[in-house]
């Protein structure tokens, strides 16, 4: 009876704790939209004060998270490729919030496991049922109605493209941690990305680094640490709850992103954007789910 409360107990803070990577990570992405709008920050700014902030919990971390090898991102050609298409994904992904709004970014953005589950078929050599491709199919047939419904104000076209680019780019990551995690420790899988971001946030964003303004560096600040905490919510959580039912409570941030920027940001969407977006959300939580 012990060990069953117990048990119960773990997977009730399992699932709070995915709960809180969804709000932190929505959050962020409203913050990210509200900063630029209000203060001008760019994407490749907010994305080196996050890279220098994950730096230092991963080096704070290193207890948990396994010892911390930055020569390795140099020597290791796998964890140098996750560390620079990792690298590139971040400010590709701020930008685009900032560019087309946290909720049409989001619904683009989250179709992120239809990427990994190609990649990791093409490249991992995966076995999959047919029902994997139709999913694969309602994927793209929702990126298709995204794309073609210019819900927004001054749709984007080449942002959108951005945004696609991301998240091919982040299925690519998740097949390359996927293979990774046999041989490289979460410090330096996490550390090659956090690297590569922070060197090309310093390199585009240069002088627009220094924050002269308190209450603005409080704030990049602030949305540096927020997806740093949901990082490490999900990371534990996962330690708790089986990969189904957290990947079930995952598939709630991109609509928590839409429904607070409409709420707070008054982003607005069409009806081909609304069904396209969970169109992708549905298939996205089915192919990380049937995953075998």
């Amino acid at each position: 009876m012990k060990n069953q409360d117990s048990s119960t107990h773990s997977e009730r803070r399992g699932i709070l704790l995915m709960l809180a990577s969804v709000l932190l990570f929505a959050g962020t992405a409203l913050l990210l939209s509200y900063i630029n709008k209000t203060y001008t920050v760019n994407g490749w700014v907010a994305s080196a004060y996050r890279a220098i902030f994950g730096l230092i919990v991963v080096f704070a971390m290193q207890g948990s998270t396994g010892k911390l090898a930055l020569h390795r991102i140099f020597t290791r050609p796998l964890l140098f490729a996750r560390g620079f298409i990792g690298g590139c994904t971040i400010p590709l992904y701020y930008i685009t919030i900032m560019e087309l709004g946290p909720g049409r970014a989001g619904m683009i953005t989250g179709s992120y496991p239809l990427f990994a589950a190609i990649f990791a078929m093409l490249f991992l050599g995966e076995v999959v049922t047919r029902r994997y491709f139709i999913y694969i199919a309602i994927a793209l047939f929702g990126l298709v109605a995204v794309f073609s419904e210019n819900g927004l104000e001054g749709s984007k076209p080449l942002y959108d493209l951005v945004a696609l680019i991301g998240a091919a780019a982040g299925g690519i990551c998740v097949v390359l941690i996927r293979h990774l995690r046999h041989t490289e420790t979460t410090s330096n899988i996490f550390a090659a990305q956090c690297l590569f971001t922070l060197i090309l946030g310093v390199s585009i964003g240069r002088s627009q680094l220094w924050i002269r303004d308190p209450l603005v560096l409080a704030l990049v600040i602030l949305a540096s640490l927020t997806v740093i905490g949901g990082q490490l919510c999900i990371t534990e959580a996962f330690r708790r709850i089986s990969v189904s039912k957290g990947s079930t409570l995952q598939m709630l941030t991109p609509v928590t992103t839409v429904i607070g920027s409409a709420y707070l940001l008054g982003e607005s969407f069409g009806l081909m954007e609304i069904a396209g977006g969970a169109a992708i959300i549905f298939a996205s939580y089915k192919i990380v789910t049937s995953r075998r």
